[in-house]
């Protein structure tokens, strides 16, 4: 599957600063400094491991790439399980399968956190509807906050730990590429053969109940 077009963050502004074809082909082509921002640190290591990433700075551009990223990975159909997100489902003109999950091949959510010392994305039962890992669709597009970007596992739970004191996860999974080191060298990992798609959005495009 080719990649889909991403935008790195300028390391001075934040802002995009080129458009990237992610893919096999790019794995390894940016290396990470010390010094670099969390959110550019994240975007390195997650493109590395064969992840999808692109940057959306205002609601047309969330749409445009959504349908973009449909296009491109053969999809129309996605069960949505969080309310929040499904109406940038609909203005990009794509079917959204609301009761059996089983029925769509593609999903989209909301995630607790990026993290960007490993390149994975912490989800939960809260955001899966209860699916377990292995019943997770091949091709997944998550949506994140700029400030959900944090440096650690540790950050990433006590991220958990705050937003999420009255109903706690009960299954916490942490997506990867699926070119990433780790899932490539064990031997059953569900993130294998995983397209996995990660919209980096501005804290205040977020809709208030996801």
């Amino acid at each position: 599957m080719a990649g889909l077009f991403g935008k790195l963050l300028s390391i001075l502004s934040g802002a995009p600063e080129h458009s990237v074809s992610e893919g096999a082909e790019n794995a390894g082509k940016y290396l990470a400094k010390a010094d670099d921002p969390v959110d550019l640190l994240f975007v390195k290591k997650f493109t590395d491991g064969g992840g999808l990433f692109v940057y959306c700075g205002s609601p047309e551009e969330i749409v445009s790439n959504l349908a973009a990223a449909a296009k491109e990975c053969g999809q129309n159909q996605f069960f949505v399980p969080e309310s929040g997100l499904i109406p940038w489902f609909q203005d990009a003109g794509l079917t959204v399968v609301k009761d059996n999950p089983l029925e769509a091949t593609a999903m989209a959510s909301s995630c607790h956190a990026a993290i960007a010392q490993t390149g994975g994305i912490m989800i939960s039962d809260l955001q899966t509807a209860g699916l377990k890992f292995a019943q997770l669709p091949s091709i997944h597009i998550v949506f994140a906050r700029v400030s959900q970007v944090v440096n650690s596992l540790s950050d990433g739970m006590a991220a958990i730990n705050k937003s999420h004191r009255e109903q706690r996860p009960r299954a916490i999974i942490t997506l990867k590429g699926k070119m990433d080191e780790s899932v490539m060298q064990a031997k059953v990992d569900p993130n294998k053969g995983r397209h996995l798609y990660f919209f980096l959005l501005e804290d205040p495009l977020f809709p208030e109940n996801s």
